[in-house]
């Protein structure tokens, strides 16, 4: 009897333990503009005009509707350039006005890391309707290879939700 009490015991715990750690690993879908806008965690605000340097390629994103307008269409793309002084990189999401379906949402954020891609902030994401440009903000660039940047991008809508595309980290 002890031995089966102990078995239940600690397949109950290794249950506890892995959806904790499947809960925990969403942390990256819970992040938000205002983690790292007012100078949070680094970042520095830009206006969502700032064009700069486009750098490690860049996508669009497109989802289709079953009604109305067939797809909505976003484009996105990583940019450096001076801010305040500083090179910093940003990423910047465009949104087509004459493709965009009711109720489209276009979303893009960046994600910094300083140790080679094992962990990274997110930046974002940072939303927009038809026909808007749209930036995230701004961190500082380095010539240290363990400080990489990436921007992502995303539609969604109340039916269907776009895949997420990347630019290769840079």
């Amino acid at each position: 009897m002890r031995s089966i009490r102990r078995i239940f015991s600690v397949g109950t715990a290794a249950l506890v333990l892995g959806a904790g750690l499947v809960a925990g690993s969403s942390g990256a879908a819970q992040a938000a503009a205002s983690d790292c806008t007012g100078g949070a965690k680094g970042f520095t605000d830009i206006p969502d005009s700032l064009s700069g340097r486009a750098v490690a390629g860049a996508g669009a994103v497109t989802v289709d509707f079953p009604a109305n307008v067939p797809y909505a269409v976003a484009s996105y793309a990583m940019q450096t350039g001076n801010v305040g002084g500083r090179e910093m990189g940003w990423g910047v999401l465009s949104t087509s006005s004459s493709l965009w379906g009711a109720g489209a949402v276009g979303r893009v954020w960046m994600d910094v890391t300083n140790d080679g891609t094992n962990s990274w902030i997110q930046c974002g994401p940072f939303d927009a309707r038809g026909g808007a440009r749209i930036t995230t903000a701004a961190y500082p660039t380095s010539s240290s290879a363990s400080r990489a940047f990436r921007v992502c991008a995303q539609v969604v809508t109340p039916s269907p939700i776009g895949a997420i595309n990347c630019t290769p980290w840079w």
